[in-house]
């Protein structure tokens, strides 16, 4: 049996992954999929968000479990589970990047997006409490994160995702070999993803190469277009 923690992307929630927790859990697994701060049913405030944060957060739940945990990330989640395995390589079993940005120690998410011709995410800046923010607007994301959703899915969706401040794509990790390099990686390719694209996926596991890869032929929410094709590729990375 393993221990899942599944960790969300921007503007995101827990929420996301309802189809695919109980599928890990029929297969005998734990399974944790928690709202980051500020996200879902947390009600941190935009001015207290940053990476940092959210690895503190993440990290209080690793150091909690009763053993190594699969640590799996979306999207920008990517960044996050990075600094968790920088700072406790041990509590974690492995690392799952899914469809996620995956930064070289010094480089930010916004710098990573900025190389993707493909993406075709389109946000809209609002200030929340003094606190320079983004949202994404329900036409992208229509396009950009669940255009092979149908159309209840995309309304559920478009009713949970918040904002995200504009900072965590600006904030920096350094990693080392010595101990993020030692926890075992593996990526999930989303080959039809408008968020981030299959080319930056693939230059970005050429520069931090995980071992194994899946592919799955789905745009960027598998948890809720694909949650049965996600869980079977999440299952192996569990033994």
């Amino acid at each position: 049996m393993a221990h899942f923690v599944l960790i969300h992307g921007a503007c995101h929630g827990g929420w996301c992954w309802e189809r695919v927790v109980p599928l890990l859990e029929a297969a005998g697994h734990r399974v944790q999929a928690p709202d980051l701060p500020g996200h879902g049913k947390d009600t941190a405030p935009m001015c207290a968000l940053s990476l940092a944060e959210y690895g503190t957060a993440v990290g209080a739940l690793v150091a909690a479990a009763r053993e190594p945990v699969v640590l799996v990330g979306h999207s920008m989640a990517g960044a996050v589970i990075s600094r968790v395995a920088e700072r406790m390589p041990d509590a974690i079993r492995r690392l799952v990047y899914l469809t996620a940005y995956l930064p070289k120690s010094g480089e930010s998410l916004a710098s990573l997006a900025r190389r993707d011709r493909e993406a075709r995410t389109a946000s809209e800046r609002v200030e929340i409490d003094g606190t320079a923010c983004f949202q994404i607007t329900p036409e992208a994301a229509r396009d950009a994160f669940y255009q092979d959703a149908d159309p209840e899915t995309v309304e559920f969706a478009l009713q949970r995702i918040g904002p995200e401040p504009v900072s965590v794509f600006r904030e920096t990790a350094d990693f080392t070999e010595a101990r993020y390099g030692r926890v075992p990686r593996a990526y999930i390719h989303c080959t039809e993803d408008r968020a981030i694209g299959y080319t930056l996926q693939r230059e970005m596991m050429r520069d931090t190469p995980c071992d194994p890869v899946a592919t799955l032929t789905c745009g960027h929410s598998p948890f809720l277009t694909a949650p049965k094709a996600l869980a079977e590729a999440l299952l192996p990375l569990g033994e």
